[in-house]
């Protein structure tokens, strides 16, 4: 059971009351020093996204996963925002009982865990993002990810064969992102067929999808905070022209560039793994 044995920092309450999220935890040893690790996945993502690696990281401290709003099994909101996402993390980190942890994300993930960070660092020891960066993307291949699956018809998602099928005929080309198997097998993992529906709330992603494209502005860096930012130098979204943004916010970051793509935690687990475990590990030796 997550306790109060491992901060100095007191927790304070969130301004706003956020949603109650689906978690996880894996417990660690006892007798660790460290604080607990929270992941956050990206978006059309899970909490299962990182079983395998919240194994591994648990030899050595706590971690839990959530889902985040509109995602996995935590409820759904209209409200697709930065600020509410971050608002259900601190909440979450209250209600575990823990005045602080260390705090992983990947993707939209990234940009909930730097927002957190942000507005309540006494919530966060040690910060890690991965693939993102505090800045404005185009996204249009996304955004044409949930227009299509929004369409898909209710009779193409009684099973995964039929949906993987469809979102394949849908593909407008090369460069379309459902034209890729490893795409549709990933949001293939979102798919309820006994409800014929999608885990994700796809209606309210696309509604707010201006917002997800971008990061909130004018927030006030936090020069202690330690972090880490893991990029995948293959086509990943964390690129080195990024970096001033990502120092401005966090002064005592430090860039990882790493040979995968986007999910780095799938494409090299066992580098994510270890990454994340010495980060965390040197924050339990401070």
């Amino acid at each position: 059971m997550l306790s109060r044995r491992h901060g100095h920092r007191l927790a304070q309450r969130s301004l706003t009351r956020g949603l109650h999220l689906n978690h996880k935890v894996y417990p660690g040893p006892t007798e660790t020093k460290e604080p607990p690790l929270l992941i956050l996945h990206g978006l059309f993502g899970s909490a299962s996204n990182f079983r395998g690696p919240a194994q591994l990281l648990s030899k050595q401290r706590e971690v839990v996963l959530a889902d985040l709003r509109n995602h996995g099994a935590s409820p759904w909101d209209d409200d697709v925002s930065f600020s509410a996402a971050a608002d259900d993390v601190a909440e979450l980190v209250d209600s575990l009982g823990v005045p602080s942890m260390n705090l992983v994300g990947h993707s939209l993930g990234g940009k909930v865990a730097m927002l957190v960070a942000l507005r309540r660092p006494d919530l966060v020891e040690r910060l890690c993002v991965v693939d993102i960066a505090p800045v404005q993307y185009d996204m249009a291949g996304n955004r044409g990810i949930v227009e299509t699956l929004l369409a898909l018809p209710a009779k193409a998602l009684g099973s995964r064969a039929e949906a993987d099928a469809a979102m394949a005929a849908a593909a407008s080309g090369p460069s379309d992102p459902l034209g890729v198997p490893f795409v549709r097998q990933f949001l293939l993992q979102n798919l309820v067929p006994d409800e014929r529906s999608w885990r994700i709330n796809l209606r309210a992603l696309l509604d707010g999808y201006e917002e997800l494209r971008g990061f909130p502005s004018a927030e006030v860096p936090v020069p202690e905070m330690p972090a880490l930012f893991i990029g995948g130098e293959r086509d990943g979204m964390l690129e080195r022209q990024h970096w001033d943004a990502c120092e401005a916010l966090f002064p005592q970051a430090r860039l990882e560039m790493v040979p995968t793509g986007h999910w780095v935690h799938a494409e090299a687990p066992a580098l994510f793994v270890q990454l994340v475990d010495t980060f965390c590990s040197e924050g339990g030796r401070a």
